[in-house]
């Protein structure tokens, strides 16, 4: 494995950013989502694949939602997904009685 070091700086406003090597760039499709996956104190580059999914939720339950949301400091879609994730990572471990 080919191991990369990347400058992380900090813009005028205080944003922090760092620029990919173009030999990494060169990995990814125009136009690819990525998204950055925590893993033993740094992160891990990934491609994403996103769908797009129609949810039915009435106003009661949207508030509830976006609430939660704000309080874990997520936007209403990262909340979503989080939860979508853990809801397909509890159906897709084997169950004992699959065994």
């Amino acid at each position: 494995m080919e191991v990369s070091k990347i400058e992380v700086k900090e813009s005028s406003d205080g944003e922090f950013y760092f620029n990919l090597p173009d030999d990494l760039l060169g990995r990814l499709g125009e136009g690819d989502e990525i998204k950055f996956v925590e893993r033993d104190g740094g992160f891990v580059i990934k491609k994403a694949k996103y769908e797009s999914i129609e949810l039915d939720i009435d106003d009661e339950e949207l508030f509830k939602y976006m609430k939660d949301a704000h309080k874990n400091l997520l936007s209403l879609n990262e909340w979503v997904e989080k939860c979508l994730s853990k809801f397909m990572e509890v159906n897709e471990s084997p169950r004992s009685s699959d065994i």
